[in-house]
């Protein structure tokens, strides 16, 4: 990063590590929005969804990152929408082609791709 000792962000820090190959990151920061990158938003689902039914299902396509599934405060039930993370976007892609449109709990879902935050 910075050749004469200057200030060098945290995501960038460690970047060329003892082998030449760069740092051991967790792909947060330096590389644009990468925690979005292979994210998906997931419509459509039922009330009575659980996150483990989702990490059983979206886990069958590849590794899980995150999964959140937006729930009523009061009620503690699904708003019908989540947030899978993969941590790779071919992983990612495969659950799209394979779950968009899939019929779960008596609802067919839609499964995009998550928009950054603004």
């Amino acid at each position: 990063a910075a050749g004469k000792g200057g200030y060098v962000p945290p995501a960038l820090r460690g970047t060329q590590g003892a082998d030449g190959k760069g740092g051991k990151g967790k792909g947060k920061g330096g590389g644009g929005f990468d925690g979005q990158e292979a994210s998906l938003r997931v419509f459509n689902l039922s009330d009575d969804v659980r996150e483990g039914d989702l990490q059983d299902l979206f886990g069958q396509c590849g590794r899980l990152q995150r999964v959140f599934l937006a729930k009523d405060m009061e009620t503690k039930t699904s708003k019908g929408f989540a947030f899978i993370t993969f941590y790779n976007r071919e992983d990612a892609q495969r659950a799209i082609d394979k779950l968009n449109g899939h019929g779960y709990d008596n609802l067919i879902m839609k499964v995009e791709w998550a928009k950054p935050r603004a």
